[in-house]
């Protein structure tokens, strides 16, 4: 093996295992020399053992892992991984079942093989080697042993430079020097000039870089490849050039001999020989394209930098269009982009060279704007959707000098999504293709799906494929591309609107673009859609910054309508476009008391069928049909969510319809619950999946599910149907809380776990447990004080860099709700004040299900904005102003608000859905010790006040009658409407 070898030695693996797994790491002699021995039990279950070992050497672009295999036992994965300095960035490669050899193996692994895994470097090629690991993950399962030995990495660089040759060369101008950077000039009466490069041996290449003397060649040029130098394949053809600089693309190319053929007489180039990375993928091609131009003239995820996105659409529609913070707008899912850059005074600005400011209208409406802002101008991106689905794109360029503006706004089309390669999933995310481009002076068609139309004409347009170069480097001299028609056969066509106008001084001129399916009815001057008319504006309301936090929730409620498909809630607009019923239970939890019942009826109607026959529940739906992995809260979260809609909107005709899937729900969960009345391990937590375990969540939504169950069978007068559910949910709920407490004495446990098997710390889990049921009486709670307790000193190390966290999730901010119903008013506002600060970006109101410390590292985060996380904003937030004890049939109210809320009009609640009807209130502080509450509404329950008091409560009065005062801190309201003086001492 050519290059330099690195030996992994003997000493320093540590052994790492998940679960009940175990591992144990030795040293053994064998007929290969010294050998790891990595002696391994996964108990009866499954997960993974890890060992690993710290190899601190920089990477070369073309390396190889090898090494020796033997062993015993069933058949598992084993996984290579490199790990960088950071720990946080992993390359692997996965070796599927297999089979131990009972006699030494050879592995070498190439570089080529071994594909990103996860970490927020975007999937760049590895660096600097931090660790190696090595990992059985459990297939089988059960145990064994294996012995690695002559582990080396080793560096697969060519010895030998390679060679060139050409059909001809000015003197001091041959072959090699294309080589060597001054570059190859053919003779001026050569017709077709070629150069030939001989790598000396094959050799894996990734593509071409050519670097033209002066401007690529018109006619185009191919680029031919041969292992021996007599039979020749073409594996490129430009057949029009443009540029000073082209891009070949070779995925996998194996090859000695490079030819680069010009097809006209030429003034020669300089090339450079790209090693595999260059194209392991189309997005790492990019990567390197943008890597070598002018930053701002690509986007800035080619740069490998985060950018926040934000939808587009309306409360009805099938899918939403998206903007980032830079103001690129994505026109559909997975399609090309939309991106201006501005023509003043001679110089090209791009995105690169602006401050960019987000905003919403009216600061919650679901219409972004990012704000470019020049020395003395800024152009205002502003997108919309129309009453019928139209985007519209609006370029407002304010002119802030004392003197008339002439400007040249260029709205560049091309084949980028607005969510990087690192959000991928299935066509979603990264680059698109971009074949055919049509002009006609009045729309463009692009690959005749998508017309866009300027409503006024443009000064001019032009397209141009992707051999022709990148269309700004033609813009940053003013001029436009020339064709109005192209065909690109590599799929990635580019075009250009250009709008000259002059704006006079403090004044604004504005462009626009309207987007639609080209076989979509054009309708002039079509109305935007009226999103104040859809949401319920005025519900909430509070001095200072309670305004914020209201804001949020109203675009957190849009984002929940926008983000469906139809029917169907899906929990993102991009990465998450897939209905999961754990996320639609939750956003359908908030559209209810936000008062959009339909729509939780539509999703209910389309979920339910995809019931199995056995009653089973699919943890997932989308268009190529349910997802079946097991998830056992899905079964009570369907049950739950039907009960919902009924006890929110008493529609007993949706009811008896679907009464059929609650009954095979309600069988299905009596038919898994297992000999200790808990249901079986599943992986409804993501981290669950290389183990799956008895979860908890689980059975708290099948618990759930089976009361709700027991309640509506008695609405429909089916009375055994009702009795069964009790008695099953009695058993279930006697198993879960003596099996919580089993787990929590046999492993020392001062909080409430997440699993039997794990014992795991996830306060989001048990915050949801107290969504679920207030505070069970079957949960200890001094261990529920104690969870959350731990939690906000976790939170509160992090937050303040004690402890280093790269991310969190803003799952957390349910947590928020919790708190509320626990009586921690306090802390549940110190979480409320730093999750609205971290909002992504802050003016957008939204949050990504991972939030990165680093705002712009290259790292996955689900989906932006992940409208399951705006649910439970939206949850979190109502619990501030009321929430219900439905056990005690009470509503709690002003739980959560906060004192300075009160100043001035002081909290105002109108028309609220609650589960004992509308809710109407008003608190203020009349002076420093005395608050009065005007209740305006008939609710059906009695009402508890806990108002945000600083001292302790010292008389109340309800209609100018004394009332009793409990825990310090609450009155009791039996009868409604209602005045309450509240006095503190």
């Amino acid at each position: 093996m050519a290059g330099t070898a690195v030996s992994v030695p003997l000493t320093e693996w540590q052994p790492t295992a998940s679960g009940n797994a175990q591992l144990r790491l030795t040293t053994a002699a064998s007929a290969a020399g010294p050998a790891l021995q990595m002696d391994f039990d996964f108990k009866g279950g499954k997960g993974f053992v890890v060992a690993r070992h710290p190899v601190d050497r920089s990477m070369p672009a073309d390396y190889a892992v090898q090494f020796r295999l033997r062993g015993r036992g069933a058949i598992n994965n084993l996984e290579l991984k490199l790990i960088d300095p950071s720990g946080q960035n992993v390359w692997r490669y996965v070796i599927k079942d297999l089979r131990l050899p009972p006699r030494w193996k050879r592995f070498v692994v190439q570089s080529r093989d071994i594909e990103f895994a996860w970490g927020p470097s975007s999937g760049a090629a590895i660096a600097q080697l931090g660790f190696i690991e090595l990992a059985i993950v459990a297939g089988e399962g059960g145990a064994g042993s294996v012995l690695i030995a002559g582990l080396e990495v080793c560096d697969l660089t060519p010895l030998r430079p390679p060679t060139a040759d050409s059909s001809s060369a000015q003197p001091g101008y041959e072959a090699a020097q294309a080589l060597l950077g001054r570059g190859w000039r053919p003779r001026s009466e050569d017709p077709k000039p070629w150069i030939t490069v001989d790598c000396t041996a094959p050799r894996s290449l990734g593509g071409l870089i050519v670097d033209w003397l002066e401007e690529a060649p018109a006619n185009g040029f191919r680029v031919r490849a041969s292992l021996a130098g007599k039979r020749w394949k073409t594996v490129h053809t430009a057949a029009h050039g443009g540029g000073k600089r082209s891009y070949v693309y070779l995925p996998g190319l194996r090859t000695r001999f490079v030819r680069l053929e010009i097809e006209s007489p030429c003034a020669g180039a300089s090339l450079k020989l790209e090693p595999f990375e260059f194209s392991r993928s189309i997005e790492a091609f990019w990567y390197a394209v943008a890597a070598a131009e002018t930053r701002g003239w690509h986007p800035r995820w080619l740069h490998r930098e985060q950018s926040e996105w934000t939808p587009i659409g309306t409360s009805h529609g099938t899918e939403c269009a998206l903007m980032n913070t830079d103001g690129m707008v994505e026109v559909r899912k997975a399609s090309f982009s939309l991106e201006p850059m501005l023509l003043v005074g001679g110089r090209l600005f791009t995105w690169a060279d602006v401050e960019a400011k987000q905003s919403l209208a009216d600061r919650w409406v679901p219409v972004p704007t990012a704000a470019w802002q020049g020395r003395d101008w800024r152009l205002c991106i502003v997108a919309e959707a129309t009453v019928g689905g139209t985007l519209r794109v609006r370029y407002r360029l304010e002119n802030r000098s004392q003197g008339a503006m002439a400007v040249r706004l260029f709205v560049l089309l091309r084949p980028f999504q607005v969510t990087p390669p690192w959000q991928s999933f299935r066509d979603v995310g990264g680059v698109s293709r971009m074949q055919h481009l049509v002009w006609d002076a009045q729309s463009l068609r692009v690959d005749d799906r998508t017309c866009i139309s300027p409503t006024s004409a443009p000064s001019g347009f032009g397209a141009t494929t992707f051999d022709e170069g990148p269309p700004a480097a033609s813009l940053v001299t003013g001029r436009l591309p020339g064709r109005s028609e192209v065909q690109d056969p590599f799929g990635f066509a580019s075009g250009v609107f250009e709008f000259a106008f002059s704006v006079e001084p403090q004044r604004s001129g504005e462009r626009i673009l309207e987007c639609r399916p080209c076989e979509a009815q054009v309708l002039p001057n079509e109305a935007a859609f009226d999103w104040k008319s859809r949401i319920q504006v005025e519900q909430w309301s509070g001095n200072g910054w309670c305004t914020s936090a209201v804001e949020a929730a109203l675009t957190a409620t849009s984002h929940i309508l926008i983000t469906r498909s139809g029917a169907a809630l899906q929990p993102g607009p991009r990465r998450y476009t897939r209905s999961w019923i754990r996320d639609g239970a939750m956003m359908s939890a908030a559209l209810l008391r936000m008062g959009h019942a339909e729509e939780v009826a539509e999703f209910i109607r389309w979920y339910a069928p995809y019931q199995r026959a056995d009653g089973f529940v699919p943890c997932c739906v989308d268009s190529q049909g349910p997802d079946w992995l097991v998830e056992h809260d899905s079964h009570g979260e369907l049950i739950a969510l039907i009960a919902d809609h009924y006890r929110f909107t008493g529609d007993k005709t949706l009811l008896e319809e679907i009464w059929i899937f609650i009954e095979r729900a309600v069988r299905c969960i009596e038919s898994l619950v297992e000999e200790d009345g808990l249901l079986p391990i599943s992986v409804s937590h993501e981290g669950y999946l290389a183990q799956p375990v008895h979860s908890y969540w689980d059975d708290f939504w099948a618990l759930r599910g089976l009361r709700d169950a027991s309640d509506l069978a008695r609405v429909l007068g089916r009375n055994e149907a009702a009795a069964q559910s009790t008695a099953l949910a009695a058993r279930l709920e006697r198993s879960l809380f003596a099996s919580i407490e089993s787990t929590r004495a046999r492993r020392g446990l001062d909080f409430i776990p997440g699993s039997v098997e794990w014992a795991d710390f996830d306060p989001t889990a048990t915050a949801n447990a107290i969504y679920l049921f207030d505070v069970p009486d079957g949960l200890d709670r001094t261990a529920v004080d104690r969870t959350f307790d731990k939690y906000l000193a976790d939170w509160r190390a992090k937050r303040s860099g004690e402890v280093v966290a790269a991310n969190y999730t803003p799952y957390e901010i349910r947590i928020i709700g919790a708190l509320v119903r626990l009586g921690r008013r306090e802390a549940a506002l110190e979480l409320l004040r730093f999750f609205l600060s971290d909002r992504r970006p802050p003016p957008w109101n939204q949050w990504p299900e991972i939030a990165w410390r680093d705002h712009h590292a290259p790292a996955h985060v689900g989906d932006l904005p992940h409208t399951w996380i705006a649910a439970e904003y939206v949850l979190a937030v109502r619990s501030l102003f009321a929430y219900e004890i439905e056990a005690r049939r009470t509503l709690v109210l002003a739980a959560g608000l906060s004192p300075e809320w009160l100043e001035g009009e002081g909290v105002e609640v109108k028309g609220m859905p609650t589960l004992y009807g509308p809710l109407s209130y008003s608190l203020r502080r009349i002076d420093a010790r005395t608050l009065r509450f005007a209740i305006a509404t008939k609710i059906d329950a009695p009402l508890i006040l806990r108002p945000p008091l600083g001292s302790p409560l010292r008389s109340a009065l309800v209609n100018g009658t004394a009332a009793a005062i409990t825990a310090g801190d609450s009155v009791t309201v039996t009868h409604t409407p209602a005045e309450v003086i509240c006095a503190v001492t």
